[in-house]
C-alpha cells in the first residue's frame, strides 16, 4: 500500500479510536461503502487461542488481530444501525453520519455493530436459500446493561443481549443463537408449548449458530458454540457454552431445554455433515412450517424427514431419518 494512503487510513482509524494494528489495508474495498469493525465470529476462533480472557472489556493488544473490517449492508442511511433486516440500539444508539462504524470492544457501540452485521448476514443467508417470508422485517435488537443473559423477547419481538464477563453480543454465535429463536417463532407463532418443543427450539438455535459460524471458523472447532462468551465461566478447554456434536440420545434427557436441545442439534449437525450446509438448512427451515407449537421430538423429526422427501427425494429422506434414529428420536 502507498505510504500516503496508509497514513490517511491511520489518521482516520485513530480518530475513531480503532487499534493501530488494524491500519494496514483496513479500508480496502470499503471506500464509499458503509463499514464497521467486528469479531467474526469471535476472537477465540479468529485467533485460535484458548488463553484469551475478558479483562473487564479492555481492548488489549492480543485481540488486535481478531478485528475485521466488514461491509454493513442494507442500512437505511440514517446514520444509525437501522436497515431492512435489523434495528439496533443500546443505552445510546451508535451514530456515524458517514456510516463508518469503527469502534473497539471497550465501546458499547461495538456490540451494536456486531449485532447489526450478524442479524443482517443471517437474514441475507435465509433469502439466498429462497426464504423471503421468514422473519422478513427489521429485527429489533437491544444491547442491555445490568444482567449477564441474552434472550428473544417474544412479546416485544426483540432480541436482548446482556453484559457481564464477555458481553454477550461480542460473540457472534450468541447473536446467531438468539436470532435462531426469532426465526423459529416467526415461522411457528407461540412455539415452545411443550418441554420437547422448548428443547427443539434451543437445539435449533445452537445449530443456527453453528451453520452461520462454520463458514468463517477456519475449521477451528465449529461445533463448539460461543467459545468467546464462555471464557468467563467455562474452566475446561475448549471453552464452550454448548456443543452440537455430543453423543446424546433421548435416553440422556434431563428435562432442561438447553441440555436436551443438544440431542436435537446433534441430529441436525449429522445431517449437515452428510448433506452439506445448503441442503440441510433448506430442509430444516422448510420443516419448521409444519411444526406444532407443542411438538414432540418424534413429530418434529418426522416433519423434517417429510420435508426432505418432498424437496430432494427418498434417498436423502433416509439419511435424515437415520440421523434421528441415531439419537433415539425415531
Amino acid at each position: 500500500m502507498p505510504r500516503k494512503r496508509t497514513l490517511r487510513i491511520a489518521a482516520a482509524l485513530v480518530a475513531a479510536s480503532v487499534p493501530f494494528a488494524l491500519v494496514p489495508g483496513a479500508y480496502a474495498g470499503t471506500k464509499e461503502r458503509p463499514s464497521g469493525l467486528v469479531f467474526l465470529p469471535n476472537p477465540v476462533v479468529a485467533l485460535q487461542d484458548q488463553d484469551l480472557d475478558d479483562q473487564n472489556d479492555a481492548d488489549y493488544p492480543a485481540l488486535a488481530g481478531a478485528y475485521q473490517v466488514v461491509r454493513l449492508r442494507n442500512l437505511d442511511h440514517s446514520g444509525y444501525l437501522r436497515g431492512d433486516w435489523a434495528d439496533v440500539c443500546g443505552t445510546t444508539c451508535a451514530f456515524r453520519k458517514k456510516e463508518r462504524f469503527f469502534y473497539d470492544r471497550s465501546d458499547q457501540e461495538f456490540e451494536q455493530v456486531m449485532a447489526y452485521y450478524a442479524v443482517t448476514k443471517a437474514q441475507r443467508y435465509l433469502r439466498s436459500l429462497g426464504f423471503t417470508d421468514v422473519n422478513a422485517e427489521p429485527q429489533t435488537v437491544k444491547i442491555r446493561a445490568g444482567f449477564d443473559n441474552s434472550f428473544f423477547d417474544t412479546v416485544k419481538d426483540e432480541l436482548q443481549f446482556g453484559k457481564g464477563g464477555v458481553d454477550d453480543a461480542e460473540d457472534m454465535e450468541i447473536i446467531w443463537h438468539e436470532y435462531g429463536h426469532a426465526i423459529q417463532v416467526d415461522q411457528v407463532p407461540g412455539f415452545g408449548e411443550s418441554q420437547d418443543a422448548l428443547a427443539i427450539g434451543e437445539g435449533f438455535a445452537d445449530y443456527w449458530a453453528y451453520t452461520m459460524s462454520a463458514p468463517v471458523s477456519g475449521g477451528y472447532d465449529p461445533a463448539c458454540i460461543a467459545d468467546w462468551d464462555a471464557v468467563s465461566y467455562a474452566s475446561s478447554e475448549p471453552h464452550c457454552l454448548r456443543r452440537v456434536d455430543l453423543d446424546l440420545t433421548l435416553a440422556d434427557r434431563i428435562g432442561e431445554s438447553h441440555h436436551d436441545g443438544q440431542i436435537w442439534s446433534r441430529a441436525l449437525y449429522d445431517i449437515h455433515q452428510a448433506l452439506g450446509r445448503t441442503m440441510t438448512d433448506t430442509i430444516v427451515i422448510t420443516s419448521h412450517f409444519a411444526f406444532a407449537v407443542d411438538t414432540t421430538f418424534a413429530d418434529a423429526a418426522q416433519d423434517t424427514v417429510d420435508a426432505t422427501r418432498d424437496l430432494y427425494g427418498q434417498n436423502e429422506a433416509n439419511i435424515v431419518a437415520g440421523a434421528f434414529e441415531d439419537r433415539g428420536i425415531l
